[in-house]
Order: structure tokens, then sequence, then C-alpha cells
């Protein structure tokens, strides 16, 4: 693989961070369009762009026999994750989502991931909430207020995204080692690199 790989890290849907990600995206005209969601639906993120699409709307992925069991990813104007698609289907660029298939996620109990997700934040704050801990060595109570004053509402252009991206990295050099889950989260989104 050759080529620049730029990370893009997006705390919510907000017209901010949308904003801004299109704003980073023209800027850099990337050959492809990566986003986290089930990468078995990727063939579906082309139908965002489609000019009869009316948003909001969600994917919604579901065990066969077990309805119950289901996750959706929501859509709207505001969505980074809409903006990037529509970005790409513009654009000519590839589009694919590389998280691990929705088969995986469904395969898992979600009582087995809330147990998993509450021991991890409960050993390493950070990792519970990063932006918190940004916010807080930045002076403010909470990470929705940096987010909203950094990102969602400050009208300056420029790098945030790179500027997000290194806080992270510095973060996670004292971060205690991932789950078993998200390590294997982490490891497919990784390998989605390569085939690009």
């Amino acid at each position: 693989m050759t080529g620049q790989i730029s990370l893009f890290g997006i705390r919510h849907h907000g017209p901010g961070s949308a904003r801004r990600l299109v704003e980073a995206l023209n800027a850099l005209k990337p050959v492809a369009v990566l986003i986290e969601g089930p990468a078995d639906a990727s063939d579906l993120l082309p139908m965002l762009a489609d000019p009869g699409m009316v948003t909001p709307v969600a994917l919604l992925t579901y065990a066969e026999d077990n309805p119950a069991n289901a996750s959706f990813f929501p859509f709207a104007d505001y969505s980074p994750e809409y903006q990037a698609a529509c970005w790409a289907v513009r654009h000519g660029a590839a589009l694919r989502f590389i998280d691990l298939p929705a088969s995986d996620r469904l395969g898992a109990s979600a009582a087995d991931i809330a147990e998993e997700s509450a021991a991890r934040s409960e050993e390493d704050p950070v990792s519970r909430d990063p932006i918190g801990a940004l916010a807080t060595a930045a002076g403010y109570d909470d990470g929705e207020s940096w987010w909203s004053d950094v990102i969602e509402e400050n009208p300056a252009t420029g790098p945030v995204f790179a500027a997000v991206a290194d806080a992270m990295t510095a973060l996670r050099t004292d971060e205690k080692p991932l789950s078993a889950r998200e390590a294997v989260r982490e490891a497919h989104m990784r390998m989605s690199l390569i085939h690009i």
C-alpha cells in the first residue's frame, strides 16, 4: 500500500463536525473514504448519495432468529459519516465501511459487550471518555463543552482533526491494553486499510 492515510476522529453527529470533515475531504481529495461501520453493509453506502434519499435514515442490522438483537447506524444531513459517503460518491472515491461485519457484532451477546465495556471503563477512565480527558487538560468541565467550542461552534478553519489525532495518540501511550473485542475491531480496521 502506498499513499497517505488520514484519520478523522468524530465524537458525534453535529453540523460543525460534518462541515469540518467536508472541508478536510475537499482539501485532501482522497481516493478512498473508509467509515467506521459494518463491513458487510458497504454496498449500501452509495445509496446515501441517491438524490431520492431523504434524511434522516438509518442502517438497521438484526439477527434473523432474534430481531430484538439489533443495531442501527443513524444518518442525518449533519452526520459526518453521511457527508463523507456523499462526498465519496460525488468525487468517485472508493467507499467502504471498515468495522467488523454486523454478523460479528450481532453474534456477540449485548450483555457481554456491555460488561466488557463497563469493566474497561472502571479500569481506564481515558478509554471511557478520551475527549473528556482532553477537556479536563484544557480546563473544561466536560468533553461536550470542549468539543462544542473547539469543533462544533468554532468558525475558524484549520487542522483540528490532526490536533485531535495527535492528542488521542498521546493519550493512548499510557492506555491500558485494549479489551479482546476492541483489539479485534482495531485489527480488522487496520487490515481494511491494506485492501484499498
